[in-house]
């Protein structure tokens, strides 16, 4: 397995840019699902907080895919909002992590067991499954390769990565063949917490004088 820690916007830009996506989509998917969970109280069914979450994570990031202009497509099998990319056989889905998300040290697994759309998309030997993908607008798109964003918060932050799963264990994903690590996203400040280099701190400065 794979696991890449990007600690500079540079750095996370260098793992995404090569399958056509961009930090900027996942930060703003994030922050607005984090930002629609606080919108209940105590009163709301437990799983609202969860369930809108995901909603709104997944629309800002077909808002944001699509914005990109990058041929990404959406389709939804079985009720599953899927999204594609047909240059690069890529196929993208959304969905809650457990506690070992966007950290190195752990395995991380989906949080929810997942349904047959869902497992059908991860074939047994651990690549994203080669089938044809019907969109929205009636195309077909072959995909290999299959990448999931699992984000889970907690502590203020949510933590985030995006990987490449390598097989399920019953409904859930035991094991991955690459991940790529965010920063975890601080809610306090509403932005990634990538690590400031000492040239960054040496190059700017500013002085604030009285009028």
């Amino acid at each position: 397995m794979a696991i890449h820690t990007p600690k500079t916007r540079e750095e996370l830009a260098g793992h995404l840019s090569p399958k056509r996506l961009t930090a900027e989509v996942f930060e703003r998917a994030v922050s607005a699902g984090a930002a629609e969970s606080r919108t209940y109280s105590k009163g709301a069914p437990k799983s609202a907080p969860n369930m809108t979450r995901w909603f709104r994570t997944v629309e800002f990031m077909h808002d944001e895919l699509m914005l990109l202009k990058l041929d990404w497509k959406r389709s939804d099998p079985q009720n599953l909002p899927y999204f594609s990319q047909a240059d690069l056989n890529l196929g993208l889905i959304a969905s809650s992590g457990d506690e070992f998300t966007g950290v190195a040290w752990g395995t991380p697994s989906t949080k929810n067991p997942k349904g047959s759309a869902f497992a059908k998309r991860v074939d047994e030997n651990g690549q994203g499954a080669l089938f044809a993908q019907q969109t929205a607008d009636g195309g077909g798109i072959d995909v290999k390769y299959l990448w999931i964003l699992l984000y889970n918060e907690r502590d203020g932050m949510v933590y985030l990565e995006l990987s490449r799963p390598k097989s399920m264990a019953g409904k859930q994903i035991d094991s991955w063949l690459d991940r790529i690590i965010f920063p975890p996203f601080d809610l306090a400040l509403g932005a990634f917490t990538f690590e400031e280099t000492e040239a960054d701190d040496e190059s700017f400065g500013f002085t604030i004088a009285r009028r």
